[in-house]
């Protein structure tokens, strides 16, 4: 019994090994999404500050510097539905039964 035990435990370190690096590597782009987002918001503040000190967009531009991309706050907005119940054919409740 012992032989196919440690034939299962090999064929399952190599399952093992793989999930490991995909959590790693999940974790790693997660935390470089993070970092990005958090220069794209230093960038946008950075811009906001140049053109409060004088310089407009278009000049920044001229000078090689891109204007970063700005998200809007909030939730995003989602589809109405309506609040109203729909009647199937099988609705009975509106019969003239009385």
């Amino acid at each position: 019994m012992t032989e196919i035990t440690d034939k299962a435990q090999e064929l399952l370190a190599g399952r093992i090994d793989a999930v490991g690096k995909l959590s790693e590597r999940q974790h790693a782009a997660t935390r470089a999404r993070e970092t990005a987002d958090a220069a794209e918001r230093d960038a946008a503040a950075a811009w906001s500050d140049a053109t409060q000190a004088g310089w407009t967009s278009t000049e920044l531009r001229k000078l090689g510097l891109a204007q970063p991309t700005t998200r809007r706050g909030g939730r995003p907005k989602s589809t109405r539905t309506s609040k109203r119940p729909e009647h199937t054919a099988t609705d009975t409740s509106s019969s003239s039964n009385g």
